[in-house]
């Protein structure tokens, strides 16, 4: 069955706002591995650091408050940050079949809660390692139900996001820029658009 897109369950979660967030998940991921290169560096390293750096970007960018929509709701190791209403995660993992012990772990804010198995409980980006050197990383924004099954997707990637719905259907892929480290430089304009929009009451 194909995933649904997130904002047929919460319409803060749209394209935009996600594309902010996995973009600058996956330009730190790519900026630390480039850096750290040296004899005392391996992967466990390399994601170390990435993590952290990551965790620091997303809390900073949530205490800066230059999106209205983007909060910080648990700055712990378990960063918990909200989009709207709805309180995400981040993690390196294989979001089909997650194996990282805390994956479905849900902390006092991370919890939303469903009258049926239908509807996500959970929200989580899931930044994924590709697989063969012709393939890249990618990131995922999934939707788990009580029952730990993901029915909700949206994927990203650096050459283009890719949307799934759930018709056949897919968007048109679009080309977009870096986005600088600290989410607030690239796509200035079109984030203050959405910004402004939200607060005159247009905004989808």
């Amino acid at each position: 069955m194909p995933a649904i897109h997130p904002t047929s369950f919460y319409e803060d979660l749209t394209d935009d706002r996600l594309r902010i967030i996995a973009s600058s998940l996956m330009e730190i991921r790519g900026k630390t591995f480039s850096e750290m290169t040296s004899e005392l560096d391996d992967n466990y390293t390399r994601e170390t650091a990435s993590f952290g750096r990551s965790r620091n970007m997303l809390i900073q960018a949530c205490q800066a408050k230059k999106h209205s929509w983007l909060g910080l709701a648990h700055a712990g190791m378990d960063i918990t940050f909200t989009i709207g209403s709805v309180p995400c995660r981040f993690f390196r993992d294989d979001a089909a079949s997650p194996e990282k012990a805390g994956f479905f772990k849900r902390n006092a804010v991370d919890d939303l809660f469903a009258d049926d198995d239908a509807r996500p409980v959970m929200w989580r980006f899931v930044v994924e390692k590709a697989i063969t050197e012709d393939d890249e990383d990618r990131v995922l924004f999934a939707g788990y139900n009580v029952y730990q099954e993901k029915i909700s997707e949206w994927q990203y990637r650096d050459s283009a996001p890719t949307l799934h719905s759930v018709d056949t259907v897919v968007p048109a892929s679009t080309i977009l820029p870096p986005i600088d480290l600290d989410l607030h430089d690239e796509d200035k304009k079109d984030i203050k658009s959405d910004d402004d929009a939200e607060k005159s009451g247009t905004a989808d």
